[in-house]
């Protein structure tokens, strides 16, 4: 229980994960719209519709394949009488990843077909993966963040994001960065930036933030709302 010992009086920050989960909360809950709402036949409005969606599919299996290997365990083995809630968590992750299993095999055919089949099929699979992953951030923020302070130190909570960080391929890293920080206040930002490299956090602020924006302009002129 050293980890414990070293953290009395110095309570680690677990508020960047709520800050990523609002990212998928919105993002997930706007997804099965922008399936229904984009410009049937037009091949470039619907690749543009299916790469987001794509990205958000990865970087959510991404993010829970991190707290599989690095979170879990440890509160398993500090605090085994909570044993029935990262039982609980992890089962949760299982069945997400079988939503999101779901709407990747159903991407690629309704992508390639430029729109024009398995529209409702995705439309309703990513409907489930937003029920599913706002059911268990619910919870996971009620229940297991508040005890993650007590048994995890600040550096092992770092690794976790740092790991979720490495996992995006660099071409999308301001992609994603974009939209973690677009409903953010600025303490948050700098909790964010904090798990980048200070080379990609000049470069966000020199271009990436703008081509961001140009991105989401794009995006909502594809599905009818720009």
């Amino acid at each position: 229980m050293s980890t414990s010992m070293e953290n009395q009086g110095k309570p680690i920050t677990t508020h960047d994960m709520v800050v990523v989960h609002r990212m998928f909360r919105r993002e997930f809950g706007e997804a099965a719209g922008r399936v229904r709402g984009v410009r049937h036949g037009s091949r470039a409005q619907v690749r543009l519709v299916a790469e987001r969606l794509e990205l958000l599919l990865d970087t959510l299996h991404h993010h829970h394949e991190g707290e599989d290997r690095l979170l879990w365990p440890k509160l398993a083995e500090r605090r085994p009488d909570q044993g029935e809630l990262w039982k609980r968590m992890r089962g949760q992750h299982a069945e997400l990843s079988a939503h999101l299993a779901r709407a990747g095999a159903l991407l690629g055919p309704w992508a390639a077909a430029g729109g024009s089949t398995h529209r409702e099929e995705l439309a309703e699979a990513l409907d489930q993966v937003s029920k599913a992953a706002g059911d268990h951030f619910d919870e996971e923020e009620r229940e297991a963040l508040p005890l993650v302070a007590g048994v995890v130190s600040q550096g092992e909570w770092d690794e976790i994001g740092d790991a979720a960080s490495a996992a995006v391929p660099k071409s999308k890293l301001f992609t994603v960065l974009g939209m973690i920080l677009k409903e953010t206040d600025p303490g948050e930002q700098i909790l964010i930036m904090g798990h980048l490299p200070l080379p990609p956090r000049v470069l966000w602020r020199a271009v990436g933030e703008r081509n961001f924006h140009r991105l989401e302009q794009r995006l909502a002129a594809a599905v009818g709302h720009g």
